[in-house]
């Protein structure tokens, strides 16, 4: 999703795959000037704990209770420019499998 504006902002879901074993860590990144700031909700909810961020990205470690589920996740990146508030977002859904991601 891209706006075009000054505060343009792109949002993206790395890796882009529909299984994840547990253990893997799926992150949503996006670029925009000013910087925008990252919240995950959905599955992301259940791992609060497991959330990692830094500058222009959070992320999420896939944990061993989910195995077997189907869960979507939805990637929120907002920022501000002169007074506008912009916060385009981006979804993934994806299996969880038993396997450990190494």
């Amino acid at each position: 999703m891209r706006l075009y504006t000054d505060g343009a902002v792109d949002v993206k879901f790395t890796p882009n795959a529909t299984s994840l074993p547990v253990g893997s860590e799926l992150r949503c990144s996006a670029r925009g000037n000013p910087s925008p700031e990252i919240q995950l909700r959905g599955a992301a909810d259940l791992a609060k704990d497991g959330q990692k961020s830094g500058a222009g990205w959070r992320s999420l470690v896939v944990q061993s209770d989910w195995v077997g589920r189907t869960l979507t996740v939805e990637c929120t990146a907002t920022n501000d420019v002169d007074g506008q508030t912009f916060s385009p977002s981006r979804s993934v859904t994806f299996n969880v499998t038993g396997e450990r991601f190494s």
